[in-house]
């Protein structure tokens, strides 16, 4: 098998992200929007959208599986490639705010992707108030995560108001790679069982590490050894239910909003209080949570299961190529700390035994197993662990200045990262001095939308007055 057939395939835990999309509750779709002060220069929109296109290989390729093989799907060259089918233009009626741009991405983040086609798309929205207008990019997450769909992005921003001009000559598009039904079938048994020996090898040096272990120190191997196995359990064991008393149903109906606040009191919320922005982030979210429940005389007793990512990049790492760079960890947060300064000190440690937990090394090896089992199967183990989770929370680190697109500033950045089984997911994502956030709600799971939101902002003020010295 050539080093270039390796590249081709998608990586295993972008397949699972595919392939459990024959349950639609698992659908994994990134969807950012991006509001201007103005409509933006088509032609330059048009011009930078082409050029992302080409510096990515992945947004003009299309994901090609083989019915009669279980190996990850093949990155193969789409030869009907039409930059103008995955970039339009809509105007919708001025209702004096947002949300005729967020119902059109509502309705982008329920439809499905053209298998047949590179699954992305980006609208440019026309016709909000006060002449603002929205750029709305939809990606599928086997594509990129959160991190590396920013520096994609990247290829569509200036600096200033004025646009670039010196962009250089613009990347080749990528080779064609298309293959016959029997050089597919082909490459896919020659790729068979890589993944696997892969994930064996993995597993292995894990092995040998503990095997030294035990022979130079039996008390600290056997600690270990424990510790480990718990972590594995913890990782691995299916949540069919959530623990929420309410948010009990999932649709494939969205709901999305958003709130924002000054990132330096949300960052100092967890610096007062020896813990980290995260911390203060995820116990606003928490509190927010807890407010809903509240309201409908129904206390989450026994907590609730976050699915949060964990980055694996480090540093300034973060490839414009695609592809992800995390892991899901799951766990239950408590829901009866109602002092916030007691909540944020609570979450540090809990938040850092959950990214620092052993069995993480194992999800590469596990997704990789994965791969190779019919996608039934796949998508059976897939959604035990998933759909019990009762909300997810993400965290994105974007750029601290203003930026520009085709002439209009950039005055918000939006992302709604897919449900992924939970009720509710809020991703934040830091944008010039401001923490925004943005929340992908299931409407048959949450149908008081408003009511939610109340409750996040009231958490949100709460978590931040802490930051500004109102303790």
């Amino acid at each position: 098998m050539s080093e270039q057939e390796a590249e081709e395939r998608m990586g295993a835990f972008d397949a699972v992200m595919w392939g459990v999309e024959s349950d639609p509750l698992l659908r994994s779709v990134i969807v950012a929007m991006i509001v201007l002060d103005q409509a933006p220069d088509m032609e330059v929109a048009h011009e930078r959208v082409e050029l992302m296109s080409l510096a990515v290989p992945k947004l003009r390729k299309r994901a090609i599986g083989n019915p009669l093989s279980v190996v990850a799907p093949r990155w193969e060259t789409d030869p009907n490639f039409d930059l103008d089918y995955h970039f339009r233009e809509q105007r919708v009626v001025d209702d004096g705010t947002l949300r005729p741009a967020l119902e059109v991405a509502e309705r982008m983040a329920e439809q499905d992707f053209d298998r047949h086609r590179p699954a992305w798309e980006v609208a440019i929205v026309t016709g909000l108030y006060e002449g603002k207008s929205a750029a709305i990019v939809k990606i599928h997450h086997s594509i990129t995560d959160g991190v590396g769909g920013m520096a994609m992005a990247a290829y569509l921003f200036d600096l200033t108001r004025e646009p670039r001009t010196d962009l250089g000559p613009m990347p080749e598009a990528p080779e064609d790679n298309v293959l016959d039904p029997k050089g597919r079938l082909t490459a896919a048994v020659e790729y068979q069982g890589r993944d696997l020996l892969s994930a064996a090898r993995q597993l292995a040096t894990g092995s040998v590490g503990l095997a030294k272990q035990a022979v130079s120190s039996p008390a600290a191997f056997a600690k270990d050894s424990v510790e480990f196995a718990q972590s594995t359990g913890r990782m691995l064991a299916p949540a069919n239910e959530p623990l929420s008393p309410i948010m009990t149903e999932r649709s494939l109906s969205v709901y999305f909003d958003w709130l924002q606040r000054p990132l330096e009191a949300l960052k100092q919320a967890g610096k007062r209080h020896d813990a980290t922005l995260n911390d203060a982030y995820m116990a606003a979210v928490v509190g927010g949570l807890m407010r809903y429940h509240a309201r409908h005389d129904a206390p989450a007793k026994s907590g609730l299961r976050v699915n949060m990512p964990v980055n694996l990049r480090s540093g300034e790492d973060a490839s414009s190529q695609g592809g992800n760079a995390w892991v899901p960890a799951r766990f239950a947060v408590p829901t009866d700390i109602e002092d916030p300064v007691e909540r944020i000190k609570a979450f540090h440690p809990l938040l850092y035994k959950a990214r620092t937990e052993k069995a993480l090394v194992l999800t590469g090896p596990v997704m990789q197993v994965l791969t190779e089992l019919p996608t039934p199967i796949t998508t059976s183990v897939s959604g035990g662990m998933m759909l019990g989770t009762d909300f997810a929370a993400t965290n994105v680190p974007g750029p601290p200045i203003p930026i520009y697109m085709g002439g209009a500033l950039i005055e918000e950045l939006l992302t709604f990262a897919p449900k992924g089984g939970a009720a509710i997911n809020l991703a934040f994502v830091s944008y010039d001095k401001r923490a925004i956030v943005g929340v992908n709600i299931d409407s048959k799971s949450i149908p008081d939308h408003q009511v939610m939101m109340d409750c996040l902002n009231e958490s949100f003020d709460e978590i931040c007055a802490l930051g500004m010295g109102e303790d």
